[in-house]
C-alpha cells in the first residue's frame, strides 16, 4: 500500500478528526460490538459529553466497546472482496506509536469486568519471515517464540483529581459521608501515546532486520482511539508536529 511511496517524518493511518478515519482499516464486530464516532466531548455538550470529560480531549476519538474481545477487532490495511490474501501496509517507517485511552473496568449487567487492550502488528524481516509482535494488558510476561513475540502493555495512569469533600478532614471515620467501604486506587486511567519501536524489537527477539510492517490489528473491550501513525525515530509529545499532537 505504501511501499512505492517515499517514507520520511511521520505516516499516519488513522485520525479520529479526519474526513474518513477508518478509511484504510476492516472493521469485525460480533455479537454486541459497537464502534462511533464520539464527537468533540471537552466543551460539555451533547449526550457523549461524559465519556470523555475525564481527559478533556478536544475533537472526536473512536470508541469501540464489545464483550468478546477476541472476535471485535479492526485492522489495517482493509482487503478487497476480490484479493485472496490482505495486502500489506509497505511501510518502512521503524517506530509505531497509538494515542489511545482504556477505562480500567467497564459495566456489564451491572457487573465490574476487567477491560483489557492489545495490539498485534505483522512485519517482514530481511529473511522474509513474517513475524508478529502481540502487546496486551493481560500479558504479564514475555515470550518471544519462532512467529511470534509476546509481551506486556502497561499503560499510565494519573493521580486522581481531589474534590472539595475529599480534601476536608473528618474528625471521626462515620463522620465521613464520604468513607467507603473499598479503599478507592489513587490514579484513574488516562490518555496514553503508546510506543512500539518496531526495528529494535525485531532485532532483540531474532537477530534480525525490520524490512516492513505488514498488519495492524487492534482488540479491546472498550477503548477511545484518537490516532495511530508510524515515526522515523521515537520522538517526545513536544516533538510532534500540532497535527499530531493530543491534546491541541
Amino acid at each position: 500500500m505504501f511501499r512505492n511511496t517515499f517514507q520520511s517524518g511521520f505516516i499516519s493511518i488513522l485520525y479520529a478528526s479526519g474526513s474518513h478515519p477508518l478509511q484504510l482499516w476492516d472493521i469485525h464486530l460480533e455479537d454486541d460490538g459497537q464502534m462511533r464516532l464520539i464527537k468533540d466531548t471537552s466543551d460539555g455538550d451533547g449526550d457523549d459529553a461524559n465519556l470523555d470529560e475525564s481527559n478533556n480531549v478536544s475533537g472526536p476519538v473512536i470508541e469501540m466497546t464489545c464483550s468478546n474481545f477476541s472476535q471485535n477487532y479492526i485492522i489495517c490495511p482493509f482487503k478487497l472482496e476480490s484479493s485472496p490474501e490482505r495486502p500489506s501496509l509497505g511501510i518502512t517507517l521503524p517506530v509505531l506509536y497509538l494515542t489511545m485511552y482504556m477505562p480500567e473496568r467497564i459495566k456489564k449487567q451491572q457487573q465490574q469486568q476487567m477491560n483489557h487492550f492489545s495490539v498485534e502488528v505483522t512485519v517482514l524481516d530481511d529473511k522474509q519471515t513474517t513475524r508478529r509482535f502481540r502487546c496486551s494488558t493481560f500479558q504479564s510476561t514475555t515470550s518471544v517464540k519462532a512467529d511470534i513475540c509476546t509481551f506486556p502493555l502497561r499503560l499510565t495512569q494519573r493521580p486522581r483529581r481531589l474534590i472539595r469533600e475529599q480534601l476536608l478532614l473528618y474528625p471521626f471515620e462515620h463522620d465521613n459521608p464520604h468513607q467507603s467501604n473499598e479503599q478507592e486506587d489513587d490514579c484513574e486511567p488516562c490518555w496514553n501515546r503508546v510506543c512500539i519501536p518496531l526495528a529494535e524489537y525485531t532485532h532483540k527477539a531474532y537477530g534480525t532486520k525490520l524490512l516492513e510492517t505488514k498488519h495492524i490489528q487492534i482488540h479491546g473491550r472498550h477503548f477511545h482511539l484518537n490516532r495511530v501513525y508510524f515515526a522515523e525515530k521515537q520522538v517526545g509529545e513536544d516533538e510532534l508536529p500540532q497535527e499530531l499532537r493530543l491534546f491541541q
